[in-house]
């Protein structure tokens, strides 16, 4: 695969991956405290960035078992997908997300999440958790179906999807 080919394939992922966190932080920032929600634009700073740090895990891992016959284009995959997560997201550099790589289950997943969402918005508001337990399971299987789909559907397609989302007016899948 040339590395064109990779950068279309990763753009498409991040790009549905973006979709999937933007919904979720929304959904989330609607369950803030009341006193929190004049601080709605700080708050979703740190919301999407843990989030973020997640979906990026949970791409990482399905890239790894979905490509293991194909460990070089694994590789590739998985680093232009991490420039284009770091610096949308402002992922952290300090391996501070590596704790997501370590975890097992969507059980972990949400437990680490929530305990970084507590300490990145300084509030525990069961509300929000609840959101957050609610909603975690459909963002990972989108996550992971679009992972899927970045590496099977033909280029088109991708590119096709990509066009969509990023023509002002148009909101398709």
């Amino acid at each position: 695969m040339i590395p064109e080919d990779i950068r279309l394939r990763a753009t498409y992922l991040f790009l549905a991956c973006s979709r999937a966190i933007e919904q979720l932080t929304e959904s989330l920032v609607t369950h803030l405290p009341s006193p929190a929600l004049r601080l709605k634009p700080l708050l979703e700073k740190p919301l999407r960035r843990e989030l973020g740090l997640l979906v990026r895990y949970w791409t990482t891992r399905h890239i790894w078992q979905q490509w293991e016959s194909n460990e070089a284009q694994a590789k590739q995959l998985n680093l232009v997908l991490l420039r284009l997560f770091t610096e949308e997201f402002r992922l952290p550099k300090d391996g501070t997300g590596l704790r997501y790589a370590e975890l097992s289950t969507l059980e972990e997943d949400l437990r680490e999440l929530s305990r970084r969402i507590i300490n990145a918005i300084e509030v525990e508001h069961p509300p929000l958790l609840g959101e957050l337990q609610e909603g975690l399971l459909p963002c990972r299987e989108a996550v992971l179906r679009h992972t899927v789909e970045a590496l099977q559907l033909p280029l088109d397609q991708l590119q096709s999807r990509i066009s969509a989302w990023t023509t002002p007016g148009r909101n398709a899948v």
